[in-house]
């Protein structure tokens, strides 16, 4: 027996005396009944009150249990409070040390006190508002009492203390060891009930999970989920009445999404109001749970009217966002009795689907935006995966590629149109060649001409643009074409190039013998020192019959092409005595604009058909004259390099200007036949970059552009150093 037992059993020597054999078959009794009640709701009363029953001394019994904040009274039996002053009385918390029962808490043994004393003296040390508590307690029970205060543990885990009270003059009528057996069973029932309630509440939580995840799942829409839901909560808490609150963050307000068990004329303050005005605003803002008696200074008056003294407001949350606000109304009781481990779980799950609903209403407006957008479109539009499989097709493509339906993630190779497609001269396509292939590789493309052959001879054109679909990371996620029947147009364009290559054959004879003539009429007038008008006017007529010859020799040169029959002539040529000479002749039309010339040395053999390496650096040079202003400097510049197909020697050609520049959009363009940038001046007929391509290909070289607008424009050549093995192999590298 320790030290303090053998003191309460010296104190109660005169008075001990056995335990009748009735009462301790009633004390049998009692711990059976206990040990058989699992809802500690129905336990907790049972146990004082058995105590208060069984024991003739004991005028009343408290039951104190732990919880992470102290000690708080569950359960009492023999003391007649009036209702306002029990409710404060479960409120009251017991640090270790404090009152009897945090002293036994704390000594971890049985205390006892006694005297002549009220009953706030005897509790000892405790907070203000737990002393006012006990000096209203001391008035409900005798002048002349002792306390006996026992620590209840289960095991080595302490559940609470069991607080006796009885009259002074008479003895407890229980031993020490005895007492501390019966605590023992009390422990234990207690923690048995304890153990029953968690399995109870898990249960509960899963069941009320169920509920709510069947009436997320089974909501048609927004407004369905949350009156669903709110239905849901309001069965499994003491709060009868609620309603859920949908916040909106562009508009910094709540809405009113559904209620129950109140009119919305009491719920006023929520609706539309601005949060910061909002009764709940600390709830949307921090995303914390209030749970609070009502106030008139919070906007809550009319709730009050209505017969609510309290509310629990509890934020529904999506990954720390805030979607809404739960807002339960009741008693003053409801503040004990809402659950927050229940709750906010279920909460956090209604807070996920209203985002989740939001979503996918929102996506479901933009596909509708883009879907309207898409259809109102003339051109067929097409879209796809990184597999390759058909994602977005508009009423043009369906018409355009003759199919009646072009479904959702259908395989691109089951549309027969998009790979059964050939060049404008009729050759296959290869399938890197092919519109989709060219954008998921990357690429980016537009007007890129192709023609299908139908089953009955006759021929469809089509022009493709195409882009890939790329995320933020860069990769490749999918790819858009869009495309659009050209065929009518491609029949007058061969219409046209027709007629203009007969008007070409036609003018050129008559054209070179009236320049031969005017050359003959300009040297005999300035042998013979004739008039300088005549001779000004002799020039003139010279120079505008030759710009009119490189024209009809541009559309000779692409008749040529269309026919296959553009040979070159391949010679050893020194590239630097060749630009120095093509610089030479156009001096005279440069005016006062100086021509450049930097090469790394004085001699750069090249094996090509110097007549139509003449004919590109002309144009180029001639191009650079039109478009760069007075007074500035044109560069041509010659280097060594590699091809970056096979590394093979090259030679870098680069005329620079000064000039306006060409816009990104536009630099793809400038190469095509016919084409002419808006608004730049200068005349011709948009043919002599489409031929100095052609002329670079077919020496397998290459030609870009690199030029900002503003900031002038430079032409890129690079040609290999030695004729190609292969005609036709010029598109490597592009």
């Amino acid at each position: 027996m320790t030290e303090p037992q053998q003191e309460l059993a010296a104190m109660t020597q005169p008075h001990t005396r056995f335990i009748p054999t009735e009462r301790v078959r009633r004390w049998m009794q009692a711990s059976t009944a206990w040990l058989a009640l699992q809802e500690p709701e129905r336990l907790f009363p049972a146990l004082v009150g058995s105590f208060v029953e069984v024991g003739p001394a004991l005028r009343a019994a408290i039951l104190w249990l732990a919880t992470p904040s102290g000690l708080q009274p569950v359960a009492q039996a023999g003391l007649t409070m009036p209702p306002l002053l029990e409710a404060q009385w479960r409120q009251i918390k017991l640090r270790i040390g404090e009152g009897v029962a945090g002293l036994a808490w704390q000594r971890d043994t049985i205390v006892q006190q006694h005297g002549e004393h009220s009953y706030r003296e005897l509790q000892g040390l405790v907070s203000a508002q737990a002393q006012t508590i006990f000096q209203e307690l001391s008035d409900l029970v005798p002048r002349s009492l002792t306390i006996t205060a026992t620590p209840l543990r289960a095991g080595n885990q302490f559940v609470g203390v069991l607080e006796l009270i009885g009259v002074d003059t008479e003895p407890l009528e229980l031993e020490p060891d005895n007492l501390e057996m019966i605590t023992s069973i009390v422990a234990a029932a207690i923690r048995n009930a304890q153990l029953y309630d968690e399995i109870r509440r898990s249960n509960q939580r899963l069941k009320a999970f169920d509920a709510v995840v069947t009436s997320i799942s089974t909501a048609a829409d927004l407004t369905d989920l949350v009156q669903s839901v709110l239905t849901v909560v309001l069965e499994l808490t003491p709060a009868h009445r609620g309603a859920l609150l949908i916040f909106d963050p562009a508009q910094e307000r709540l809405q009113i999404d559904a209620w129950h068990g109140i009119d919305v004329a009491a719920l006023a303050c929520f609706d539309q109001a601005p949060v910061d005005a909002s009764p709940c605003a600390e709830v949307v803002r921090y995303g914390q749970p209030a749970i609070r008696p009502l106030l008139s200074e919070r906007g809550e008056t009319a709730l009050i009217a209505a017969g609510m003294t309290a509310a629990a407001y509890l934020p529904l949350l999506a990954g720390g966002t805030v979607t809404g606000v739960l807002a339960l109304f009741g008693g003053l009781d409801l503040t004990s009795q809402i659950d927050k481990d229940l709750l906010m779980p279920i909460c956090n799950q209604v807070g996920f689907a209203i985002a989740n609903v939001r979503l996918y209403e929102d996506s479901q407006r933009e596909r509708r935006k883009l879907n309207t957008v898409v259809e109102s479109i003339a051109e067929g539009v097409l879209l796809c995966d990184r597999y390759g499989r058909l994602t977005l097709a508009n009423q043009a493509a369906h018409e355009l590629l003759e199919q009646d339906n072009l479904s959702f993630e259908m395989p691109l190779a089951a549309i027969p149109d998009l790979y059964d497609l050939r060049d404008l001269d009729g050759n296959p396509l290869t399938p890197d060649d092919l519109p989709f292939t060219r954008a998921l590789r990357g690429n980016t493309f537009y007007d890129y001409r192709l023609m299908r052959r139908r089953a009955d001879g006759s021929e469809r054109f089509f022009s493709f643009t195409g882009a890939p679909a790329v995320n933020e990371q860069g990769d490749v996620e999918g790819a858009v074409i869009t495309f659009r029947d050209i065929t009518t147009n491609q029949k007058v364009q061969r219409a046209k190039d027709e007629f203009l290559a007969v008007a070409a054959h036609e003018l050129r004879s008559p054209l070179a013998a009236v320049r031969s003539y005017a050359d003959h009429l300009l040297r005999r007038e300035q042998q013979r020192d004739g008039d300088p008008r005549d001779i000004h006017g002799l020039t003139i007529l010279i120079q505008q019959v030759a710009h009119m010859l490189r024209l009809v020799d541009n559309l000779l040169d692409v008749s040529r092409l269309d026919a296959g029959q553009f040979d070159l002539q391949y010679q050893p040529t020194n590239l630097v005595m060749l630009a120095q000479q093509v610089i030479d002749q156009q001096r005279p039309s440069a005016g006062n604009r100086e021509l450049l010339l930097e090469t790394e040395t004085t001699e750069l053999l090249i094996v090509c058909d110097a007549v139509r390496i003449r004919q590109v650096l002309t144009n180029l040079l001639n191009n650079a004259i039109k478009y760069s202003p007075p007074d500035s400097v044109i560069s041509v510049r010659l280097r060594s390099a590699l091809l970056p197909a096979n590394s093979a020697p090259a030679v870098l050609i680069s005329v620079s200007d000064q000039g306006p520049g060409i816009p990104m959009s536009e630099q793809e363009r400038v190469f095509q036949r016919y084409y002419r940038s808006p608004g730049r001046r200068g005349e011709g007929l948009g043919l002599g970059l489409y031929l100095s391509r052609e002329i670079m290909q077919l020496h397998g070289g290459q030609i870009w552009i690199e030029s900002r607008e503003g900031q002038g424009s430079t032409f890129m050549v690079l040609l290999p150093v030695e004729r190609p093995r292969e005609m036709g192999v010029g598109n490597e590298g592009w």
